[in-house]
């Protein structure tokens, strides 16, 4: 759940983000190095604190998608090397206990490539194998954009496509108007009122 907080972040990372932009706009006969690795940093900051809207239209699904894109755009210009020093592998060694990715299997992949080439086209697979709690983040907000745009598309969304193919039931949460919230089984058609728990401090009298 995204604080009011994390939206006071979110502007300021926005704010560096296009001031970093216009910066570099100015000054391209500069090295472009650190801009590009400033611009991916707030970049990605501004969408790991975007807030989270109850509602969302087709043309800010297609805008979110769009700037995250211009993320990864970025980050394929820069070696794995560069790539860590910005954003260090996390450092969790117990992967194999929990048979997830940790610094060792971040380390491994990473080997694997050329430390003097850049990422390319390849930035979204490269994030996917990295192990860093903001790459993480991010990640899940790539994949749900693309899942917003599916929805306002008629098509089901990622996760809803991937649980059919593996014979899982699927519902969508929904909020009316007076902020009730309610499950939706688009099989059935049919839907049903989340009733919320009263908080533990609270007793029934009767």
């Amino acid at each position: 759940m995204r604080t009011p907080k994390s939206q006071e972040k979110h502007y300021l990372y926005l704010k560096a983000f296009r001031n970093t932009a216009k910066a570099y706009s100015e000054n391209q006969e500069q090295n472009p190095s650190p801009f590009i690795k400033k611009l991916i940093f707030y970049g990605l900051k501004a969408v790991n604190t975007k807030p989270e809207p109850q509602a969302i239209t087709y043309d800010e699904a297609i805008s979110d998608f769009q700037f995250a894109s211009v993320i990864l755009d970025l980050i394929g210009t820069l070696t794995p090397g560069e790539f860590m020093t910005l954003f260090p592998i996390e450092k969790e060694y117990k992967g194999h206990k929990w048979q997830m990715k940790d610094y060792f299997y971040t380390r491994d992949y990473i080997k694997g490539l050329d430390p003097d080439k850049p990422i390319g086209e390849n930035a979204l697979e490269f994030i996917w194998e990295y192990t860093n709690w903001d790459i993480t983040e991010f990640n899940v907000a790539v994949m749900g954009y693309m899942s917003n745009i599916r929805r306002l598309e008629g098509q089901p969304s990622l996760a809803e496509e991937w649980a059919e193919m593996n014979g899982l039931k699927t519902y969508t949460m929904h909020t009316d108007q007076q902020g009730r919230e309610f499950l939706f089984d688009s099989e059935t058609g049919k839907t049903k009122r989340l009733k919320k728990k009263p908080p533990r401090y609270l007793k029934v009298i009767k």
